[in-house]
């Protein structure tokens, strides 16, 4: 994949032991589905950075995964919400430009994030921000987020898009990032044309996790359901995934590449690894896979390394991989 001295990566969760114990002092045990006491989940900055000399990652956007700051009551969200952008600046702010941030807000409650936001971007300066694909079973797109996406689109602050838990009730199979997650995704981001928020926001380059879940398979389905009687779009709904971002994590297969690569310009695609959920054995896959693909040139190579990364995130410009003596974290 190029140089992989220069890869950054837009998609990698912190898992502070703290932040755990916060979550399980609000009654959540698992990660989605997964308990955070597997030996791969056990997190620090210092073993991040470890993993991302291993695999040549010059830099690596942080953002807490599900349930993010969205759990427990509004009090406990607020105060959760600025403890970890505190912590995510404190990180960035020491590890020399190796480390971006995106804030998590306390969502449901749009009045809490949006003051939140104006924290995070204002005085901590965090790179854009970290969405879930719902809230309670609220979807991206529902008119209640309005109020903070007219503030996202204002700003034109990046969003990542990641899953969520499905707010359904029937039986999960098997584990549910294998399958709901990137359901889930694609849920989101259906309801985010179809609502016409993206007509009504339309400066927020949004991030898709995962290759965006099922979206490149299901295009020719979401654009058949533009057809239906009183869905006004300002767009056909091809415009609107194109105009997506989309990261490589777990979608780097010679099927799913060539999916993306047709629906999406390179300068679309960025790379994303989802450590630690995904091991440093799936990293160096993907990594491998994107190296060897033929549908890959070198132009389409270094936009996915790097070039597109570093023109929708210009404080990782200068990214470049580099030792970085232990962090000084409080917590």
């Amino acid at each position: 994949m190029g140089d992989t001295g220069q890869i950054i990566d837009v998609h990698q969760h912190p898992l502070p032991r703290w932040y755990l114990r916060r979550l399980a002092d609000a009654g959540l045990a698992k990660l989605g589905g997964r308990s955070p006491d597997e030996p791969s989940l056990q997190w620090s900055p210092e073993s991040a950075l470890g993993q991302m000399d291993e695999l040549g990652i010059a830099a690596a956007l942080l953002s807490f995964s599900d349930p993010g700051a969205s759990i427990g009551d509004p009090g406990f969200r607020r105060e959760l919400a600025r403890e970890c952008n505190e912590y995510l600046a404190d990180i960035a702010g020491q590890a020399h430009g190796r480390f971006g941030a995106l804030a998590v807000l306390p969502l449901p409650d749009v009045e809490d994030a949006l003051a939140e936001l104006n924290h995070a971007a204002d005085r901590l300066n965090l790179s854009g921000v970290v969405l879930l694909s719902n809230y309670g079973g609220a979807y991206l797109g529902d008119a209640q987020f309005d109020p903070l996406f007219a503030e996202l689109s204002r700003r034109r602050l990046p969003v990542f898009l990641h899953p969520a838990m499905p707010a359904y009730d029937a039986p999960l199979s098997y584990f549910p990032w294998i399958l709901e997650f990137v359901f889930n995704t694609t849920r989101a981001a259906m309801h985010l044309i179809y609502s016409g928020t993206l007509d009504r926001y339309p400066d927020i380059p949004i991030i898709l996790a995962h290759g965006g879940g099922t979206l490149p398979f299901l295009s020719f389905r979401l654009d058949m359901g533009q057809r239906i009687p009183g869905l006004e779009l300002a767009h056909p709904v091809r415009h609107y995934l194109s105009r997506f971002y989309y990261d490589t994590a777990f979608a780097t297969a010679p099927e799913a590449l060539s999916a993306l690569l047709s629906l999406v310009e390179p300068s679309q695609l960025l790379f994303g690894s989802d450590l630690p959920f995904g091991t440093v054995p799936a990293a160096a896959l993907s990594i491998s896979q994107l190296a060897q693909s033929p549908r890959l040139d070198d132009r389409i190579r270094e936009a996915i390394d790097h070039g597109s990364a570093r023109r929708l995130f210009p404080s990782l410009a200068q990214a470049r991989s580099s030792p970085v003596h232990a962090l000084s974290i409080a917590k």
